[in-house]
């Protein structure tokens, strides 16, 4: 498919959590607590078809709403540190159309007993589609709800 236009956006947000590194590290490398956290709003329910937590590795998650697939998200493991950042790249489509993509950069750095994570979204979106706002929406419904998970954790 022919994409006629491109919209780019670069987004840096940051959040301070009360857990290590290790602990929020551990929050995103196990795809099953992504899953509850990463939704991107309450509507939206995450199916985990596949979870590869590795450099290389793929996961794929659909987005479901009341049963439908509204959303598919492929995602590719580029760098990983324990405990220190990961780097991986988003394809995002919905059903039968590709919407964009987004290179995500997390870091994880010691604030004091704490973290302070430092996400960078590097997103083009294709053809019109409103993906740049809800990429940035969706992420900060997410890491409010990490934060939320940290400290009952």
């Amino acid at each position: 498919m022919t994409h006629a236009s491109m919209m780019h956006a670069t987004r840096v947000m940051e959040r301070t959590y009360a857990a290590s590194p290790a602990g929020v590290f551990r929050a995103w490398a196990d795809p099953d607590v992504r899953r509850l956290w990463g939704t991107p709003s309450d509507e939206v329910e995450i199916r985990n078809d596949a979870a590869d937590f590795r450099i290389g590795g793929e996961d794929v998650q659909r987005c479901m709403v009341g049963g439908d697939v509204v959303a598919t998200v492929v995602g590719r493991y580029h760098d990983i540190v324990a405990d220190r950042r990961i780097i991986y790249t988003e394809v995002i489509s919905e059903p039968g159309t590709l919407q964009g993509m987004s290179l995500v950069s997390a870091e994880f750095l010691p604030a004091g007993s704490g973290t302070r994570l430092v996400l960078t979204l590097q997103t083009v979106a294709v053809d019109g589609s409103d993906l740049l706002d809800g990429v940035a929406a969706a992420w900060t419904s997410a890491l409010e709800r990490l934060g939320g998970m940290m400290v009952s954790a």
